[in-house]
């Protein structure tokens, strides 16, 4: 007689165990970069600038798939649901490559991890010290660049570019900032690497 009512109680907190809370994982959006193509009156460069792009040096907490805010010029704050579709680093070396190509009409070019193609003009070095939204609904994107051609000479300068996202400032204009800060880099690039 109590072998039943045993069975049942066991039953029933079998059952019970099996119940789940819900779940409040929130699954993360990913974002590209992409190449801006503003200039398309422009006639192309004939000059030879066939380049090769190093390796993109970041800071380290900018290696992570999370985007991030600076609040104050001493923290950062990683955002757990916007993310990187690819490493950081191969994404701002992809759209660099592509904003310099469509600038001019000699598109050989080749980039890192790729091995340099022979007969190319100038080798290319970018270090980032900044690619985050900052305070006051701004992006920052700080960078050093180099240029050393074949023959020795070397060109370098430092880019520094900051742009006021349009109230509300969410992540489709952040992520064009973003786009149009490596576009304005590009143009930087070749400008300097005209003059030599």
């Amino acid at each position: 007689m109590k072998t039943p009512y045993i069975l049942i109680i066991l039953t029933v907190l079998a059952l019970a165990s099996c119940i789940m809370p819900e779940s409040n994982h929130v699954e993360p959006d990913f974002y590209l970069l992409s190449n801006t193509v503003l200039d398309q009156n422009q006639s192309k460069i004939n000059e030879d600038h066939s380049f090769y792009l190093r390796e993109i040096e970041l800071p380290e907490y900018l290696k992570d798939s999370r985007l991030v805010v600076r609040p104050t010029s001493h923290t950062i704050k990683f955002r757990e649901v916007d993310r990187w579709g690819e490493p950081l680093e191969d994404g701002i070396a992809r759209v660099l490559a592509m904003n310099l190509q469509d600038q001019f009409n000699d598109s050989r070019y080749s980039i890192f991890p790729n091995r340099r193609k022979d007969g190319l003009r100038w080798d290319l070095a970018v270090s980032f010290s900044s690619f985050e939204r900052i305070a006051n609904n701004r992006v920052s994107v700080a960078a050093k660049w180099s240029a050393r051609a074949g023959s020795g000479a070397t060109v370098s300068d430092v880019f520094f570019f900051e742009f006021a996202l349009p109230l509300p400032g969410n992540e489709s204009d952040e992520l064009k900032a973003y786009n149009l800060a490596l576009y304005s880099l590009s143009k930087n690039i070749l400008e300097e690497l005209s003059t030599n």
